[in-house]
C-alpha cells in the first residue's frame, strides 16, 4: 500500500464509527452527509474553468436531476463531442452531484469529452430497481438530446464506479440486448458485480472486507460488508439464500449472458479492494467474450481512490481513464 493511501486509511478508521444495518436505514442523513464530507475534503485541486449546466431529465412522474460538464478546452461553433454517461458509487445509498463534482471536472478536461453525470434514486428510500430504472431512463434521453447538448449521439460511452458501475453495465447490456441503441464503451470502475454470492467466494472480500479498508458504514454481519449494503439496497427481496436471486443478472451482473454484446469495455481495480477478484474474473469472461478492451488493477490503493484526487494514485488512474477515452471517442 501506498504512504498515501495508508495514512488517509488511518485517518478514516479513526473518525467513522462502527454502524449496524438497522443504523444506517433510520439514520441515513447522517451517513450522507459525512461521506458527503469526506467526499469533498477529499476531492484535491479543482478544476473550475469550463462550464457546468445543470438539468433535469424527464421520467415518469418526476424529473432526474443531472449535471452537464464541458471540457476546458472550448470546440469551435457546431462541432459536437463524444459524450460520457457517469453513474456514482456509494452502495446505491449514498454520493450525489456534489460528491463527484470535481472528479467530473477532471475528467471532462483531462479527456476533452463532455461528462453527463445523473442524480439517480437513492435506497432505502427509493428501493430495487429505482435507482437502475432511473439510470437507463436517463441514458435513453441522452441518446435522443445530447445534440442539443452538444455531445456526439454516434460516440456516446457510460461509466460507473462501485455501484454506479454495477448500474452502468447493466444499463448498457440492457440496451443492446433490447434496442438498436448502441454505446461505443463502458467504463467500470471498481464495480459490484455479485452481490449474493457467499463471502468465501471471492479471496479479496475476506482480505479486505470487513470494513477496514474504508469503513464509511462498516456492515459487520455473516456476508461482510457487501451483504450490508446490499440489503438496504433490495430490502425485503434480500435473502442470500434465495436461489432464483443468486443468478439475477439485473441483480449481479456477474451472471449476465451474451457478454459479447457489450461495448467495448474497461474495468478498473484497486488492491486493497473487496471488489477487485470479481473485478478481475469478470474481466476474464469480457476477454473471452471478445469485449474486453482494457483491465487495470492499481495496486496500491484502496476503494473508491479515483474520488480522492489528494491521492497521487487518483491522479494517475484519471489520466490513464482520460487516455482510455480519447482513444475509444475520438479515433
Amino acid at each position: 500500500m501506498d504512504n498515501e493511501t495508508k495514512n488517509l486509511l488511518e485517518q478514516f478508521n479513526q473518525q467513522v464509527p462502527e454502524t449496524n444495518e438497522a443504523e444506517v436505514v433510520v439514520d441515513m442523513n447522517r451517513i450522507r452527509a459525512g461521506a458527503r464530507e469526506m467526499f469533498l475534503s477529499l476531492a484535491g485541486e479543482t478544476h473550475a474553468n469550463g462550464k457546468v449546466e445543470s438539468i433535469d431529465i424527464p421520467a415518469l412522474n418526476y424529473v432526474i436531476p443531472a449535471r452537464v460538464y464541458y471540457p476546458e478546452q472550448e470546440k469551435p461553433d457546431g462541432t459536437l463531442l463524444p459524450t460520457v454517461i457517469f453513474l456514482h458509487g456509494g452502495g446505491w445509498s449514498l454520493g450525489d452531484l456534489d460528491c463527484y463534482h470535481d472528479l467530473m471536472r477532471a475528467l471532462a478536461d483531462l479527456s476533452g469529452a463532455i461528462f453527463i453525470s445523473v442524480d439517480y434514486r437513492l435506497s432505502p428510500e427509493f428501493k430495487y430497481p429505482s435507482g437502475l430504472d432511473d439510470a437507463y431512463d436517463a441514458t435513453r434521453w441522452v441518446f435522443d438530446n445530447v445534440a442539443s447538448l452538444g455531445g456526439d449521439h454516434t460516440k456516446l460511452a457510460i461509466m460507473g464506479d462501485s455501484a454506479g458501475g454495477n448500474l452502468a453495465l447493466i444499463v448498457a447490456h440492457r440496451l443492446h440486448q433490447n434496442t438498436l441503441l448502441r454505446l461505443v464503451a463502458l467504463y467500470l470502475i471498481y464495480p459490484v458485480l455479485d452481490v449474493h454470492s457467499p463471502h468465501e467466494t471471492y479471496q479479496s472480500r475476506l482480505d479486505f472486507g470487513d470494513g477496514q479498508y474504508l469503513r464509511v458504514a462498516s456492515l459487520k454481519k455473516a456476508g461482510g460488508v457487501m451483504a450490508g449494503v446490499a440489503g438496504v439496497f433490495l430490502g425485503a427481496q434480500f435473502k442470500p439464500t434465495r436461489k432464483w436471486l443468486l443468478g439475477d443478472p439485473e441483480i449481479s451482473p456477474m451472471f449476465l449472458p451474451m457478454l459479447e454484446q457489450l461495448p467495448t469495455t474497461t474495468i478498473l481495480v484497486a488492491g486493497y479492494d473487496p471488489l477487485r477478484d470479481e473485478g478481475d474474473i469478470f474481466a476474464g469472461k469480457l476477454k473471452r467474450a471478445g469485449s474486453l478492451a482494457r483491465f487495470n488493477c492499481f495496486d496500491s490503493t484502496i476503494h473508491a481512490f479515483l474520488s480522492f484526487g489528494v491521492l497521487d494514485v487518483s491522479q494517475q488512474a484519471r489520466q490513464y481513464l482520460a487516455n482510455a477515452i480519447q482513444t475509444d471517442l475520438f479515433s
